[in-house]
């Protein structure tokens, strides 16, 4: 397989989860960082071992050594961010929420698609092997006919006025940080879209979602319902509730390596997949192997299944009224 040189824009925590897992995947190297800050660029690079540091964004995208950008930026930043990248020949995985909407996201697919570019939505709990397990274990009918899903998703994080979850021009709020989980779970479980939904939230004054609650349903009349928030602790738990017993997902859901099965005669069956390193080497190991086969994104997430999960954010905020601004949403 093919070595991909990466470029890291926005060396902030996630990144750095990013970086440990990156450096022990084998067709992977850390080629450059750039940040707003040349200081904590240095230092990001100095942890990682990372080759080069640029002092702009627009200077690593012009890297003819990089192959490769992984955008860490506040989600406002990502369509920008993602289509200079694009027009500058490098491939990407972005970190989610992959776009602010609907519209922002298939604007980057057809430009990656015209240079022939992969564009790779970063929610890594798509790529994790035990979540696949839990989707076998689905469609082998072990706990009988899927009936509904629930899950809660929450911290009480510092909500003073300059942090990023609660501005609206950094695409703050909970859905999008948070809800997005739930989301493309339930999405990929039920391998299909809702049809029905119904949202509400409170709100922080007229900015962001500090909660909100979601009623999903589908074709099949499965509901999934969700509670996500930036001000509560919740349970994130998920379990998947079936005619002939349940699958649960512990507390962190979105990146668990762990889950039981509970059949309805009381006996239980763990499904125990630990993570070689962190749980992010499972979509980087994805993006290798997406760009060396020439496709524009993995068949686990595929830009189909990313709108889909984009246009339901979309559909929710319209529903509680969550805007972010002409000035970070348009085209």
């Amino acid at each position: 397989m093919k070595v991909v040189r990466w470029g890291i824009i926005g060396p902030g925590n996630i990144a750095s989860t990013f970086a440990k897992a990156a450096e022990q995947c084998h067709s992977a190297k850390l080629q450059g960082v750039a940040s707003r800050s040349v200081e904590r660029a240095e230092a990001f690079a100095k942890t990682f071992g990372i080759v080069k540091v640029h002092h702009t964004y627009q200077a690593l995208m012009a890297d003819p050594e990089i192959d490769a950008v992984y955008i860490a930026t506040p989600n406002s930043c990502h369509y920008t961010q993602a289509r200079a990248c694009l027009l500058a020949g490098k491939h990407v995985l972005l970190e989610k929420p992959a776009t602010l909407n609907a519209q922002q996201f298939s604007a980057l697919t057809a430009l990656a698609e015209q240079n022939n570019l992969v564009l790779q939505d970063a929610i890594w709990s798509r790529f994790m092997p035990c979540l696949h397990q839990v989707n076998y274990q689905l469609e082998q009918g072990a706990i009988g006919q899927l009936q509904y899903i629930s899950s809660s998703i929450g911290f009480a994080f510092q909500t003073r006025p300059k942090e990023r979850l609660m501005q609206p021009a950094l695409g703050g709020g909970a859905l999008l940080d948070l809800g997005i989980y739930s989301i493309a779970l339930s999405q990929f479980f039920m391998q299909s879209h809702p049809t029905k939904i119904q949202a509400s939230a409170q709100m922080a004054g007229s900015s962001v979602d500090q909660t909100t609650l979601v009623n999903m349903q589908y074709a099949s009349g499965v509901q999934s319902q969700f509670s996500c928030s930036i001000t509560s602790h919740c349970a994130n738990t998920m379990t998947l509730h079936g005619s002939e017993g349940k699958i649960v997902l512990p507390a962190m859901f979105w990146n668990t390596d762990q889950a039981v099965v509970e059949y309805a005669d009381g006996t239980t069956e763990a499904l125990d997949y630990p993570h070689k390193i962190n749980g992010f080497e499972y979509q980087i190991d994805e993006m290798l192997a997406t760009i060396n086969a020439g496709k524009l994104a993995s068949d686990a997430l595929d830009h189909k299944q990313s709108l889909g999960i984009i246009q339901t954010m979309d559909e929710i905020r319209s529903q509680i009224g969550l805007q972010f601004g002409l000035e970070v949403e348009s085209v």
